[in-house]
């Protein structure tokens, strides 16, 4: 692969980032943790974190 392209631990690292700020920007508007559309970004950004830890540390 060349140097140019992004690969998937990049994009699903940025993707785990804005899914993160949505969970952030849902909590600030006045939901709690417990509010199921918080927990459900913060869900999914815990899965896309682990997904692109995985894919950094075993595609090196």
């Amino acid at each position: 692969m060349n140097g140019e392209s992004m690969t998937a631990k990049y994009i699903l690292g940025a993707l785990a980032a804005a899914f993160l700020l949505a969970a952030a920007m849902r909590r600030a508007q006045g939901g709690s943790v417990r509010d199921p559309a918080t927990r459900t970004w913060l869900l999914i950004a815990l899965v896309f974190t682990a997904i692109a830890a995985w894919l950094q540390w075993h595609t090196s």
